[in-house]
């Protein structure tokens, strides 16, 4: 008896608060990806300053699989740019609108995931392709 009284208690906490997350934290910075999923991080300063379609153009003409996140909080041109990238390479994208994804200028703008992990030291734009700057 206690044991389905503790179940339906799980039960009614997940049906009003939804699912607990693994690593919500983590998980509100990556735009609801796992770090060590990310294959290339741009934050809104460096989406804003610069056109880091080109990195994105390097990895993906290797290897296309990877899924596209885009902070919903994006301006709609530089947007535009990543998802006529993401059509042009048939891949899967996200515009992510949530309150935990915050707009700072080292927050996430756009990041390219894939489903499993990946454990890049650097997944920064700027540092792993300096001459975009």
């Amino acid at each position: 008896m206690q044991n389905e009284q503790a179940d339906l208690d799980k039960r009614l906490q997940n049906a009003v608060f939804g699912l607990p997350l693994l690593k919500p934290d983590e998980q509100h910075r990556c735009l609801g990806t796992f770090s060590e999923r990310i294959e290339l991080r741009i934050s809104f300063a460096e989406a804003l300053r610069y056109d880091c379609t080109q990195a994105l153009h390097a990895i993906l003409e290797t290897d296309a699989t990877y899924q596209l996140l885009l902070n919903g909080q994006l301006d709609m041109d530089i947007m535009g740019r990543y998802i006529r990238l993401a059509n042009q390479y048939d891949m899967l994208f996200a515009i992510k609108n949530s309150q935990y994804y915050h707009t700072d200028p080292d927050s996430a703008a756009v990041i390219l995931c894939a489903d499993h992990a990946l454990n890049r030291d650097e997944v920064d734009v700027l540092a792993r392709y300096p001459k975009l700057k």
